[in-house]
């Protein structure tokens, strides 16, 4: 018998997107979900050729930083 899934688990990408821009306080890019599930931060589920549904409670506890662009690298110390 195959898996059964519960949809309201899942989020589709532009749930994903929306959700993550109301925790950061900002908006955020279409492609960041995706991103997220490539590094292995949240669950995916594929549903089809280029499609996938996210974890929603992954997507609902992940805060993106408030900043954008890259992180400042920490001084290095004087020998």
């Amino acid at each position: 018998m195959p898996k059964r899934i519960t949809l309201d688990d899942w989020y589709t990408n532009d749930q994903a997107v929306e959700r993550l821009s109301q925790n950061a306080g900002r908006p955020i890019d279409r492609n960041y979900p995706r991103t997220l599930a490539r590094y292995g931060k949240i669950k995916t589920l594929d549903i089809g050729t280029g499609s996938k549904l996210y974890w929603k409670v992954d997507i609902d506890n992940y805060v993106v930083s408030p900043l954008r662009g890259r992180k400042p690298r920490p001084a290095k110390e004087a020998a």
